[in-house]
C-alpha cells in the first residue's frame, strides 16, 4: 500500500513540478492534493490529512487538534520558511519531523528591489507615465549609506552579499547571530538600538515571535535616523502599522516598502494605501520559478529522508 502526501494549498500544481512528483512516485508515495481550487473548511483540512504519512505544508494552520488522530504521520514539510502556522511543541510531542524548503536567494533579492524601488521612487514614476504625466520625484541614491540587517539568518546574510557591490556599511542584529558568517561577509555585528540609531534602511528578516511581535513601533521608530527606510519581507507582526504610518505621513522616516502586513490580504482600509511614500506587494517575495521547482525537490526529498530514517533536507530539530 502506497504512503499518502498530503497537499493541501489550492495552488498545488504550480508548486510540486513534475519531478518532485516523480521522485515521490517511485519512491512509493501516493499525493493526494486539495483539487477543489479553494481553499479547505477546517473538517475538509483534517480528512484530507488524516491517514496520511507525510504532509506538504502551506500556510494553513496546523495545531494539535488540527493533528490529533493522525497515527500515521510522520513528516511535515513546510513549502516555505514560516512556521508561525505550526504548532511546534505539539509537532515535537507526537515525534514529528518537520523541516522547510530553502527560499533565502528568492526573498533577499525581493528585499533589494524593494529597497531601490522606495529610494528611488519607481512605483510613482510608473504611475505618472502610464497618466501621461513627465513628473520629477526626488531620489536617493544607495550607495555610501548604512543598511541595518534585523535578523541574519540565511535570508539576511543573502541580502549582505547582494548589498556587497553597492559600496554600503552594514550592521546586524540577531539574538543567535553567527558572527563567523558576518565577519565572513564583512558585516558589523551590531545590538538592536544602535542599529536602529545608525541605519538609513532597516530591513526586517526574523520570525513571527511573542518576542518579535510589534518590534517595530512608536518607541523604536523614534530611536531610528531621521528619514530612514523601514523594509518587511518577513512577517506583518514585526511592525505596528499605525505607528509606521504616523512615522511615514509626518515625515519622521522617508519611507516604507512592505510584502507582509498584520491582516492580509490587505485592502484599501489599511491607511499605508494613502501614502505616495510606501511600496507595497502581497506577500510574494519568494514566489518564483526558481524557488517553486526547487522547493517541490526539497519537500520530495526530505519526505523520503524521512522514510529511510534520516532527518529532512532544512529540519527544524
Amino acid at each position: 500500500m502506497k504512503k499518502k502526501v498530503a497537499f493541501m494549498t489550492r495552488h498545488h500544481s504550480t508548486l510540486i513540478c513534475e519531478e518532485a512528483r516523480e521522485m515521490l512516485k517511485e519512491a512509493g508515495f501516493e499525493i493526494v492534493s486539495n483539487d477543489t481550487g479553494r481553499i479547505l473548511s477546517r473538517e475538509e483540512q483534517k480528512a484530507l490529512i488524516q491517514d496520511a504519512y507525510a504532509i506538504i505544508a502551506g500556510t494553513e494552520k496546523y495545531d494539535r487538534e488540527m493533528l490529533e488522530g493522525c497515527e500515521n504521520l510522520k513528516v511535515v514539510t513546510r513549502f516555505g520558511v514560516g512556521t508561525d502556522n505550526f504548532d511546534l511543541q505539539a509537532m515535537r510531542e507526537m515525534g514529528l519531523q518537520v523541516g522547510v524548503i530553502a527560499n533565502y536567494n528568492a526573498v533577499a533579492e525581493f528585499a533589494l528591489t524593494l529597497i531601490l524601488s522606495v529610494m528611488k521612487n519607481l512605483p510613482r514614476y510608473d504611475a505618472a507615465v502610464r497618466e501621461g504625466k513627465w513628473s520629477r520625484f526626488s531620489m536617493r541614491e544607495l550607495t555610501g549609506k548604512t543598511v541595518g540587517l534585523v535578523g541574519f539568518g540565511r535570508i539576511g546574510r543573502r541580502l549582505a552579499e547582494l548589498l556587497s557591490g553597492f559600496g554600503v556599511t552594514i550592521l546586524a542584529y540577531d539574538p543567535f547571530i553567527n558572527e563567523d558568517a558576518a565577519k565572513e561577509r564583512k558585516v558589523q555585528v551590531s545590538g538592536l538600538e544602535e542599529l536602529l540609531e545608525k541605519s538609513d534602511i532597516v530591513s526586517l528578516h526574523l520570525p513571527s515571535t511573542k518576542e518579535t511581535h510589534h518590534l517595530i513601533n512608536a518607541e523604536t521608530i523614534k530611536k531610528m535616523k531621521d528619514g530612514a527606510y523601514l523594509i518587511n519581507t518577513a512577517r506583518g507582526s514585526l511592525v505596528d502599522e499605525q505607528a509606521l504610518y504616523d512615522a511615514l505621513a509626518g515625515g519622521k522616516l522617508s519611507g516604507a516598502s512592505l510584502d507582509v502586513f498584520e491582516k492580509e490580504p490587505v485592502t484599501k482600509e489599511n491607511p499605508l494605501f494613502g501614502l505616495e511614500n510606501t511600496v507595497l506587494a502581497p506577500h510574494v517575495s519568494a514566489l518564483t520559478y526558481e524557488t517553486n521547482y526547487n522547493g517541490g525537490l526539497i519537500c520530495a526529498e526530505s519526505i523520503i529522508r524521512v522514510a529511510n530514517g534520516e532527518k529532512p533536507v532544512y529540519p527544524l530539530w
